[in-house]
């Protein structure tokens, strides 16, 4: 196989030195090309990775927003919202519902009892007024019979009074028999 690369003569010592000295300047002129490059490339990556936790918090923000943003999430938070401070009042409103309608039942049964009551008076009433009716029309009887007894115990009382020795003594009086022999019944003056 030949040779690629041709044999080149050796280089004398000062023209080694010079092309170790320019390989130096080289390297040294890479390495420092190199320690740029590499802030360059690490500052970049801060770049990149401050970029990148921005765009993550942007991600976050959008998705923050757009749950905020979402109608169902924002109503539900509102429906719960409504709900914890309308329920105590609803709670209130039912509770007055319930007392004016069970006072509504109290007063409708009350009613009924006092119906019930005022048709009794009403009915007892009307039986005292026919009673009275019927009182007035015997009372001229009545009057009528007490003035016949008034009239038969004024002719008939005295009469039994001075036939009977027991009827007489009642009186206060004394039973006597009088000179002809006829028993009366007499008072005595003191």
């Amino acid at each position: 196989m030949p040779d690629r690369y041709p044999v080149s003569p050796a280089l004398s010592d000062a023209a080694l030195r010079e092309t170790l000295d320019l390989l130096g300047q080289v390297v040294a002129s890479m390495s420092a090309r190199i320690d740029r490059h590499g802030e360059m490339l690490e500052a970049q990556g801060k770049l990149v990775v401050g970029a990148m936790e921005a765009l993550a918090e942007t991600r976050e923000a959008a998705q923050l927003a757009a749950v905020q943003t979402d109608a169902k999430t924002y109503a539900g938070k509102m429906v719960d919202a409504m709900d914890e401070n309308l329920d105590p009042m609803f709670r209130k409103l039912r509770n007055a519902i319930d007392g004016l309608h069970r006072q509504h039942n109290d007063t409708a049964h009350r009613l009924q009892q006092l119906e019930r009551a005022e048709r009794a008076d009403l009915e007892r009433l009307r039986r005292e007024l026919r009673d009275a009716a019927a009182w007035r029309q015997k009372v001229p009887y009545i009057w009528a019979g007490a003035v016949a007894l008034a009239l038969v115990l004024t002719v008939a009382l005295p009469r039994f009074l001075a036939g009977n020795a027991s009827a007489c003594a009642v009186l206060g009086a004394s039973w006597t028999t009088t000179a002809i022999g006829t028993n009366v019944c007499v008072f005595y003056g003191r």
